[in-house]
């Protein structure tokens, strides 16, 4: 599977995003581009947060994904919707 980076889940069907608060995980489930289910799992989970306005109308594939990095070693994951939705994980491994 590829990678949130560079957008690297481009065209990507997101399924389900769901988050285990004790483990601190969450877990986004996918069709890939021909249809096969994949999971990613993100471990280390420090928050949240996710739209569901669909500014630019209904639509549930990965238009771009990317991980940036703090100096302490704190990753955002950000990943925009072609809804126009957004989701943004931050975590630390």
């Amino acid at each position: 599977m590829a990678g949130l980076i560079d957008s690297g889940l481009h065209d990507y069907e997101l399924v389900r995003l769901s988050c285990d608060y004790t483990r601190g995980e969450a877990v986004l489930e996918m069709n890939d581009p021909v249809g096969s289910p994949e999971k990613l799992l993100i471990g280390g989970l420090l928050s949240v947060e996710m739209s569901h306005t669909q500014p630019w109308g209904e639509g549930s594939y990965i238009a771009s994904s990317d991980i940036t990095e703090d100096r302490d070693g704190t990753k955002l994951a950000e990943i925009q919707l072609n809804s126009g939705d957004e989701i943004r994980i931050v975590y630390k491994r």
